[in-house]
């Protein structure tokens, strides 16, 4: 994926459920990436509020959302913010879950269970700074 550079500030939104898998990814992009201002949401209500008042760089999402199939707001993102890089982190890894993902728009599927610490930081790299990653 190739991506122009943009402003000095990227701006980047966690949606999780879980307020310690955002605490946690949070202190990770800020220590890796402190240029970055971060919004956090639990739900896909409050990340579409944070969403449609300003737009975002890039977006890390679990696809288990409370009251809410978190892939299909995927393609709500989408449409609010059309150039944010969608970077998909699940415990629901399967075969299908990221297919659907990836048609949807997601960028990048990765397991929370499986992937290692080396790949996630790979990708947070990419969705923010936009470089491309081999």
């Amino acid at each position: 994926m190739v991506r122009t550079a943009m402003s000095s500030r990227q701006k980047i939104l966690i949606l999780d459920p879980s307020p310690i898998f955002r605490n946690t990814l949070k202190e990770v992009i800020q220590t890796t990436q402190p240029h970055v201002d971060i919004d956090e949401a639990g739900d896909a209500e409050q990340a579409e509020n944070i969403l449609s008042q300003r737009p975002v760089d890039a977006v890390f999402l679990d696809i288990a959302l409370p009251g809410n199939n978190g892939i299909p707001f995927i393609g709500r993102i989408k449409r609010l913010v059309p150039r944010a890089c969608i970077v998909v982190l699940s415990s629901h890894d399967s075969a299908e879950y990221k297919e659907a993902s990836i048609q949807k728009g997601a960028d990048y599927f990765i397991s929370k269970d499986r992937s290692g610490g080396l790949r996630l930081l790979d990708v947070i790299d990419e969705a923010i700074r936009g470089r491309e990653i081999a």
